[in-house]
């Protein structure tokens, strides 16, 4: 059967569900939507909860990221069919869009209004989809202006979910730790804030909450905005995550004079790094981009998520009141996962990074227990790049320049390159 008619199909048997007293509304074809309730109270949030820790290395960052996406324009078929997705809407779908709509994606209903545009801000640290909407609008979009869509199930209005409620160990004692469960919805949580300036333009801001990192193309017609959302591995044959660690109000290690913040020299190595991946057909997750703050976990929770190849956090190192410790390390635990032990590729890196830089190759260093909660937690093929020691005077010179910086950058892309070389068969 068609794609777009197993589709259609599905949206049918969802109206015929309905029962009869629906299927009379949708005859009747009212104007505007029906919302479709959901008595479940459902709280918004990134959930990030409490800052993680570990011992003796405080790793917690943060950032946000745009991603700029092209919106497709499409004229709506007047014979296509109505989508019952929105019981009472008069409008179709377009059948042509929905061809090429992949088995999970939203379908949002245009607010009425003149010269509306469309922006999307992907916000993968937090697997958020944010949309703003502009333009002379006569109406306020709500939950049940959101549809979507994932294999054969259609989801409207509030995200529904059921919870379980464990108690956990912590700090000698329980603590609750409420799981909810929003089954097959891509769609976890949904916030819209709303303004309009005197002359009557209007700004709706439109943050859903995902269930997964996804790969977004945006196609409209003149009645809705049609999001496909893919996997990564769908799209990119290549995915990188780079992590600089710490930023924000988490400095990381300070230069003995409190002048100098890892975070900063962490930032300037991925920048310089980022210019060189921009050049590569890869497909790079940054963690953040700019001085801002990430905890652990969603860090981690990113690269595996997207099943990258290879997940690399760059750092500096600390010797504390011991201002003789210098040069550079390359953490990993004894891991092996895509076939790769994260062994080879520390070793790997260290060799690149010392071949570009002036500073002392101290090799690789195993990690034990839970001492790097992002590389313990990953089942990718992960590494923690330790660039140098702030605390030692002729590292710190040399990290804080220019060059210093792009040199270690330039080791990091060597390593990155070689890897996809010589553990994947990839030029």
């Amino acid at each position: 059967m068609d794609k777009t008619l197993l589709k259609k199909a599905a949206f049918q048997s969802v109206a015929l569900m309905l029962g009869v007293i629906v299927l009379s509304i949708f005859i009747r074809q009212y104007n505007g939507i029906a919302i479709s309730a959901s008595t479940d109270d459902t709280a918004f949030g990134t959930g990030m909860g409490n800052e993680d820790s570990v011992r003796e290395m405080d790793l917690s960052d943060g950032t946000a990221a745009n991603i700029p996406e092209e919106i497709i324009s499409a004229d709506n078929d007047e014979d296509s069919v109505i989508n019952p997705i929105f019981l009472n809407a008069t409008t179709g779908i377009n059948d042509d869009i929905m061809a090429q709509m992949g088995d999970t994606y939203l379908v949002i209903k245009k607010p009425e209004g003149e010269n509306l545009q469309l922006q999307v801000e992907d916000i993968y640290i937090n697997k958020q989809l944010k949309l703003v909407m502009s333009g002379f609008m006569l109406e306020k979009p709500d939950v049940g202006h959101i549809g979507r869509a994932n294999a054969d199930e259609i989801f409207v209005g509030e995200p529904k979910h059921t919870q379980r409620v464990t108690l956990v160990v912590e700090d000698g004692g329980y603590i609750p730790v409420v799981t909810k469960d929003y089954g097959n919805d891509p769609v976890n949580g949904i916030e819209i804030s709303s303004k309009t300036d005197d002359f009557g333009y209007s700004t709706h801001e439109i943050t859903l909450q995902l269930n997964h990192v996804y790969a977004h193309i945006v196609y409209e017609d003149e009645y809705y905005y049609y999001i496909d959302l893919k996997r990564p591995r769908e799209v990119y044959d290549r995915i990188l995550v780079i992590d600089a660690g710490h930023g924000g109000l988490d400095s990381g290690a300070v230069s003995k004079d409190g002048r100098i913040y890892e975070k900063n020299l962490n930032l300037g190595i991925i920048l310089a790094l980022k210019e060189l991946l921009d050049k590569e057909n890869i497909k790079v997750y940054y963690t953040r981009i700019q001085d801002n703050k990430v905890y652990l976990r969603p860090r981690v929770d990113l690269a595996n998520d997207v099943d990258c190849d290879f997940f690399i956090s760059i750092h500096c190192n600390s010797g504390g009141d011991n201002t003789r410790k210098n040069g550079t390390e390359i953490l990993y635990y004894d891991y092996t996962h895509k076939g790769i032990a994260s062994k080879d590729l520390a070793e790997l890196f260290s060799e690149e990074i010392a071949k570009v830089t002036t500073l002392k190759n101290k090799g690789i260093v195993r990690m034990k227990d839970d001492d790097v909660l992002i590389l313990h937690h990953a089942v990718v093929p992960a590494v923690l790049v330790e660039a140098g020691y702030i605390t030692n005077s002729g590292d710190l010179e040399y990290l804080k320049t220019k060059e210093g910086q792009e040199a270690a950058a330039l080791g990091i892309y060597n390593g990155i390159m070689r890897a996809y070389s010589e553990f994947m068969n990839q030029e």
